[in-house]
């Protein structure tokens, strides 16, 4: 396997997690906060694992540990953004704008880290991201007038973490491996989680939870797919140019149409509403520009 055929399988996993998510903080959770808890509980319990079986690197410098822990804490900003989004907004057209960030990483990998690409992988970046928000597309409640959607503020803010968090993540695995990574990746989120949602509140909403098990499995499930998707993508960034990682995880909302494609023939339950045909035409467009920018990048 090599680093695009990871990043790919990462991107694959994640789709899934991000129909997880949205299914456990839009319908089977109290609140996004009583999600947060039993998330960055794993989290402690996943790092702390990792942590001891992969130990850091005993002459690491304290520039590369602070910048190893400051990607973290952005990816896990990132993530909590996209969970509070995918609240109110339809997985299918958030994911997209949010993934609209490999143009962030290609333009700072190039000014921070001299990576150069020609103009074959610039084109296959832009039609990657093109097919994205392609996706994202969608008609009013009238169906008179074509739009994107009511905010792009908050998936843009999230795509912009994401795409520092894979910059710096480059830079702090010259120095650590990426199972080190994984342990301050699980860690950090577990902070930033646990920070915000430890509340007396949260806490009680949980006790009160409709088929407990299930929605705690579900939690667990979304967590151990969590760990595989990142093994991958920081596997991918280590061993190939993080621009073109980037732009291969912005092919996630193709995924994600197409699993909810299927899940929308088969059942509501996982998703806000079914597809039309309107829909589904735009859509598959926009997967042939993302299925051959990634092409034109495995090249």
């Amino acid at each position: 396997m090599d680093w695009a055929d990871a990043a790919i399988l990462s991107t694959a996993i994640f789709a899934v997690v991000n129909i997880l998510d949205s299914h456990l903080v839009a319908k089977r959770m109290p609140s996004l906060r009583a999600f947060l808890i039993p998330a960055g509980i794993l989290g402690i319990i996943t790092g702390a694992i990792l942590l001891s079986l992969f130990p850091l690197p005993h002459d690491i410098g304290v520039i590369p540990l602070l910048i190893t822990m400051f990607s973290s804490i952005l990816r896990a900003l990132a993530v909590l953004l996209i969970l509070h989004i995918l609240q109110t907004g339809e997985v299918s057209r958030v994911i997209p704008v949010v993934h609209a960030h490999p143009v962030f990483v290609a333009i700072l990998a190039a000014l921070f880290l001299g990576e150069t690409l020609d103009y074959l992988e610039w084109i296959a970046i832009l039609i990657t991201v093109a097919g994205a928000m392609l996706i994202s597309i969608e008609r009013d409640s009238s169906g008179s007038r074509i739009g994107v959607g009511r905010s792009l503020a908050k998936p843009l803010i999230a795509g912009f973490l994401l795409a520092t968090a894979n910059l710096t993540s480059k830079y702090a695995l010259e120095h650590v491996s990426y199972w080190n990574m994984l342990a301050f990746g699980h860690l950090a989120m577990a902070l930033v989680f646990l920070g915000i949602a430890l509340r007396p509140l949260p806490l009680r909403q949980l006790c009160t939870l409709k088929q407990p098990v299930l929605s705690l499995a579900l939690v667990v499930l979304t967590a151990a797919l969590v760990l595989v998707g990142l093994f991958f993508l920081f596997w991918s960034i280590q061993n190939g140019p993080v621009s073109l990682v980037s732009a291969i995880s912005g092919a996630r909302p193709a995924f994600v149409f197409v699993y909810a494609l299927i899940l929308s023939r088969i059942s509501t339950v996982l998703l806000e509403q079914r597809l039309g045909k309107e829909t589904i035409a735009l859509r598959s467009v926009a997967i042939g520009m993302i299925v051959g920018g990634i092409t034109i990048i495995h090249l």
